[in-house]
């Protein structure tokens, strides 16, 4: 079963005689930044001159679906080439069968094993070495600029959440490119259908042929400021490809709810976590742009009346024993039991956000070995605090009550 290309035929047509992308070499092509990092719009409404000379640029493979792809998400090229062997066969007997069950991204992740390494960092690099890493994604995984974000997970987290991300890119791609291909051809068509029937009543005004339709693809409208009188500004670092929207474009909340075990949930429930402090989630979104430098990292801004914080009467739960009992049982994927359960019916909690990955955690004899100096992020020599919204209710809530939307880098740094 072929693979598709990743640029349509059409749109590749129009980008490569725009700049934008070089011809396939060797099942990879060139492409300009600007394709990674920009919104889908038509390619015939760019022009020749909207290509930045391909520097910076990025190499992407030629199909979605290959080993190019697989070395792209961060695989060493030895083990690409055995994924894709074998990925062949599958895809082989599921086509005779007719029974399509596999999908290429989870398929390529379940060679990551299930092991989990300490967190000494020569450990670490040996171990994604061994399972076939490439050296680009294990050298950006492994950056000493952001150790304490990295000891936080495992590193079959780092590279499963790493490769995801890639991948997403490349879908995003994909789907750009046959929106434009799309876009192309339908103002075509409406230019010829409209150039024919102005000749046919010999109409004078042929310019009314223009395509007024609104554009299906929102437009991302930045922050200016992240302070605003009456309202608490929190913020949130993730992947742009991750961050899913409702058919109006709105940023559906729900696409960030995260994953457990986490600090403060060990099994199943929705939570929110968010942090009052710019400078934290920039340090975030600082470690997604080292992994996955075509990934357009987002920092994202929740503005919160304050009067709906202060009716939800926040939690604020310092560093101590009930964190460190909380952290303890939540990161080694445990549900909380006996008083600790309470915790789960707090909407809002204002807490230290926890360092070191889950491993560590559990590797420890009691909550007591738990210290400020291992175990807690610390951004510039400051605390990390985070804002943990807990409940479906929740989410509800901030999405009546709450703005969310990204911002700048220019608004972040500013303030």
């Amino acid at each position: 079963m072929a693979s598709l290309p990743i640029f349509a035929a059409a749109d590749a047509a129009i980008l490569t005689a725009q700049n934008l992308i070089q011809p396939v070499i060797r099942r990879r092509r060139q492409i300009s930044s600007s394709l990674m990092f920009s919104e889908a719009s038509s390619s015939s409404d760019n022009s020749a001159d909207s290509g930045v000379g391909l520097v910076p640029s990025f190499i992407v493979p030629e199909f979605i679906e290959s080993a190019e792809t697989l070395e792209y998400i961060g695989w060493g090229e030895e083990k690409a080439t055995d994924i894709w062997a074998r990925w062949e066969i599958v895809k082989q007997i599921e086509s005779n069968e007719a029974a399509f069950e596999h999908h290429f991204l989870e398929y390529a992740l379940s060679a990551i094993p299930y092991l989990k390494p300490e967190d000494r960092q020569e450990d670490w690099d040996a171990e994604m070495l061994n399972w076939g890493v490439g050296a680009e994604l294990r050298a950006a995984i492994m950056d000493e600029g952001y150790t304490n974000i990295r000891l936080t997970e495992s590193a079959q987290y780092w590279v499963k959440d790493t490769m995801e991300i890639r991948y997403l890119s490349l879908e995003r791609l994909q789907r750009d490119s046959q929106m434009r291909a799309q876009t192309s051809a339908t103002s075509t068509n409406n230019t010829i259908s409209t150039n024919n029937a102005a000749s046919s009543n010999n109409a004078a005004s042929s310019n009314n042929a223009t395509d007024t339709r609104e554009n299906p693809v929102a437009v991302t409208q930045f922050a200016t400021s992240s302070t605003v009188p009456g309202r608490l500004a929190l913020y949130k670092a993730i992947a742009k490809d991750r961050v899913g929207q409702d058919p109006t474009g709105k940023i559906s909340i729900e696409s960030l709810v995260s994953g457990t075990p986490s600090d403060f949930r060990g099994v199943g429930g929705t939570v929110l976590y968010f942090t009052p402090t710019p400078e934290v989630a920039e340090y975030y979104r600082g470690y997604i742009r080292r992994r996955c430098n075509s990934a357009a990292p987002l920092m994202l801004q929740l503005l919160v009346p304050n009067s709906f914080i202060e009716a939800l009467r926040p939690f604020i739960l310092r560093f101590g024993d009930l964190w460190k009992e909380i952290v303890f049982t939540s990161r080694r994927g445990l549900l909380l039991r006996g008083d600790l359960k309470r915790i789960h019916r707090l909407p809002l909690i204002i807490a230290p956000i926890a360092r070191s990955h889950n491993r560590t955690i559990s590797n420890l004899d009691d909550y007591h070995q738990i210290s400020s100096v291992r175990h807690v992020l610390y951004v510039k020599d400051s605390e990390a605090i985070q804002y943990v919204f807990q409940g479906e209710d929740m989410l509800d809530g901030l999405e009546e009550c709450g703005e969310l939307r990204p911002v700048s880098e220019s608004s972040t740094s500013a303030s």
